[in-house]
């Protein structure tokens, strides 16, 4: 088999598997079930990887690879500058980047099936727990609170913890994710809330919009 075409296999067996894994769960599929979605056989699978153990440590492995991809887009280092140099307002940038987000993890086939992969899997592997804390939770939290830090030394934002800041700005974003999941037609009262959600903590801490 040319090595172009192995390895279109193997990233079609994870891709499939993620499917799989973000709807049933990882104990509720097979490598049966993983080798009939693709339509090959099990030991054509298993010239690829050895097991379900190994295609799920493989799909962590690309789902960390390609989420440090996705979140250089959901804050661009552009969008960054702009709002230090005060070249751009504030709430615009923090409304779009949220945006973006939203879109990756409701919009996108990849973003959601993620989302609910891990979110099912937390609670049952451990792996997968530590995974969702460190990549999902620890690390787009650090991020947040360093954008902030920014913000608050060159006086844009009042002075505030900005790891607390980065809690408020985010939990609700992820709260909102999960209560308009598998609701595309609601996608734009999900907008008009993350506007309000953004306007609201602006009022906080911008000092601009300070009451």
């Amino acid at each position: 088999m040319p090595k172009n075409e192995t390895r279109d296999t193997k990233e079609v067996i994870v891709t499939v598997a993620l499917k799989l894994f973000s709807e049933k769960g990882y104990d509720g599929v097979g490598i049966r079930d993983i080798s009939k979605e693709i339509g090959i056989r099990e030991s054509a699978l298993y010239r690829h990887y050895s097991g379900k153990k190994d295609i799920f440590d493989s799909l962590l492995k690309d789902i960390d690879r390609r989420y440090q991809e996705e979140v250089s887009t959901f804050i661009p280092p552009e969008s960054v500058a702009n709002i230090l140099s005060e070249e751009s307002d504030v709430r615009e940038e923090l409304f779009g980047i949220s945006i973006t987000m939203f879109q990756f993890y409701l919009k996108t086939e990849y973003g959601s099936q993620l989302r609910r992969m891990l979110t099912m899997e937390q609670y049952r592997n451990s792996e997968a727990s530590k995974f969702f804390r460190e990549l999902i939770i620890d690390k787009g939290l650090d991020y947040i609170s360093g954008v902030f830090t920014d913000l608050i030394n060159t006086g844009i934002y009042v002075e505030a913890d900005p790891m607390v800041m980065a809690l408020q700005f985010y939990s609700p974003l992820y709260l909102l994710l999960s209560k308009y999941d598998n609701q595309p037609e609601k996608y734009e009262e999900a907008l008009s809330f993350l506007e309000k959600h953004i306007t609201t903590f602006n009022k906080t801490y911008l000092r601009s919009d300070k009451q």
